[in-house]
């Protein structure tokens, strides 16, 4: 796999299908003590495979590429810090997601697809762009969930590859895009636990299957 060209990629993905505009956002693919991200304030369609990042995990420091690394490279690097398993970042700012984010709450389980999130989304404090203390919020909400909103900000999502997150990316956004619907209607119906329990044996069942 040229990973460089599967961060690309996805990167590509999410501003073609609209989780991303201009320069929001940002995708990391972990191997090994290092991740490749994408870059800074560069249109998603202007990038090209030269232009992704090779970032050591523990020091930050950017061991291969010309570009000035994303501005929230520091999150990237405490969520794989935290979490072995994951593998890959997808961060979006993408329409209803961001919404639920700058309000403040989070996504209910109003749709079975958000078991391969967690419970609900939930909502990291709020804290400037780039900075520590949102990777600090970011790692300490995710806890382990697939998907977190950062306060008045955006998006989220993890997995063990990109595939995983990018899916992930777009099941956060479809599930906001419902929930926003369910409370403009009145009647925001989320399951409960057990049904919750239910569709995470079924997923299991699928997937074996």
């Amino acid at each position: 796999m040229d990973i460089k060209k599967d961060v690309l990629d996805h990167a590509k993905k999410c501003y073609d299908n609209g989780l991303t505009i201009g320069t929001s956002g940002n995708v990391s693919l972990k191997d090994g003590h290092v991740m490749y991200i994408t870059p800074s304030a560069l249109p998603y369609n202007e990038m090209i495979e030269s232009d992704i990042l090779k970032v050591d995990i523990e020091t930050g420091d950017v061991l291969e590429g010309e570009r000035k690394a994303s501005s929230e490279t520091s999150m990237h690097r405490y969520i794989y810090m935290k979490d072995t398993d994951i593998k890959a970042i997808v961060h979006t700012h993408s329409t209803y997601a961001t919404v639920f984010a700058c309000a403040q709450i989070p996504i209910p389980p109003v749709h079975y697809t958000i078991a391969d999130i967690g419970r609900e989304v939930p909502v990291a404090p709020y804290a400037l762009f780039g900075s520590e203390k949102l990777a600090e919020n970011a790692v300490n909400t995710l806890g382990d969930n697939n998907g977190v909103l950062l306060a008045n900000h955006g998006v989220v999502s993890v997995g063990s590859s990109l595939k995983d997150a990018y899916r992930r990316a777009e099941t956060i956004e479809e599930v906001a895009h419902l929930s926003f619907g369910s409370y403009v209607l009145n009647s925001v119906q989320p399951l409960s636990n057990e049904e919750l329990d239910d569709v995470e044996k079924g997923f299991e069942s699928y997937v074996s299957g």
